[in-house]
């Protein structure tokens, strides 16, 4: 029978921990899926440990990554892509946990609906699985979203974020908004959700779920951390193609997001790569205005204050 829901996982030395994200798959309530791991040249007996464990159930599938394809967790999802037979796709890190009734009640609610809706779920982080479970609660995106713009003036507002193995997605909605980018190692999930979350109806949220995402702010090896100039130039790129495509969609709506999002990104290259901010001003025209401004007010103030105390003497 073919499968409903293909599960995507890339993993990369991660004997360690695939085990728990694994079993979390394994014991899901909706039985009718297909599990795709790709491993991308892991050098540690993530093969073993894998191969063991799904030995016993089909659905399981490990896919060893050949030596002359490039290493990325978005090329191997996208291989994960193009091996899955399932009508909804869910991605995976190798290092995060699914609760038994994810795939189950977000199937049930997206049924409902047209495949271009998608829908999101609670989620907490962890360190280790025996942790409490620990959940966001009370978010201001936890919540049902009739149109794209709506969700994106809350967040614009108020903040929000969603993990990826939150969304489950329609397979025809991932193939009408394109393939995970592979030539943006830094924030290609923002990207790549970006273009679903554009080009979707809907956006519903289930309540009864979740799922838990482990902390990797600590780790050596956290793809997210900008530690190279080109992770500071893709971080950059993956902007310049989210504002390109909002105002493709929209182009005479004024953006929250977009303004907090590039003030954020203006900052930390600031910070780190000022020679990026130099190349590219006509991306941060308001951003490096706003902060002239902000520092000539600043040095005015420290005059003022500097003739009151001298005043006071």
């Amino acid at each position: 029978m073919k499968p409903t829901i293909s599960i995507i996982i890339p993993t990369y030395n991660r004997a360690h921990l695939i085990l728990e994200t694994l079993e979390s798959v394994r014991n899901q309530d909706f039985k009718n899926w297909e599990c795709l791991i790709i491993d991308d040249h892991s050098t540690d007996n993530t093969k073993t440990i894998v191969c063991d464990f799904i030995e016993e159930d089909k659905r399981f599938r490990y896919i060893n990554k050949g030596k002359d394809i490039n290493r990325g967790a978005s090329i191997s999802r996208n291989i994960g892509i193009s091996m899955s037979k399932g009508e909804y796709l869910q991605f995976l890190d190798s290092d995060d946990i699914l609760a038994s009734n994810k795939l189950k009640e977000q199937f049930e609610i997206l049924s409902a609906y047209s495949s271009k809706c998608i829908s999101t779920c609670k989620w907490g982080i962890f360190n280790f699985k025996s942790d409490p479970l620990e959940l966001y609660e009370n978010k201001a995106d936890y919540k049902t979203f009739c149109s794209p713009i709506e969700y994106f003036e809350v967040i614009g507002k108020v903040g929000g974020f969603f993990p990826p193995h939150c969304f489950l997605i329609h397979k025809e909605l991932l193939c009408y908004s394109g393939y995970w980018n592979e030539n943006i190692s830094l924030n290609d999930d923002g990207e790549f959700f970006f273009r679903i979350i554009l080009n979707c109806e809907k956006i519903l949220f289930t309540e009864n779920t979740y799922v838990r995402y482990r902390n990797k702010s600590e780790r050596k090896d956290n793809l997210s951390i900008l530690n190279t100039s080109t992770k500071a130039q893709d971080l950059l790129n993956s902007w310049k193609i989210i504002e390109a495509l909002y105002f493709t969609k929209y182009p005479n709506k004024k953006s929250t997001y977009l303004i907090k999002k590039k003030e954020s990104v203006y900052f930390e290259l600031k910070k780190a790569y000022p020679h990026l901010i130099k190349k590219n001003k006509r991306f941060f025209p308001q951003e490096i205005k706003n902060d002239n401004l902000y520092v000539k007010y600043m040095k005015v103030k420290k005059k003022i204050i500097k003739k009151i105390k001298s005043f006071i003497q």
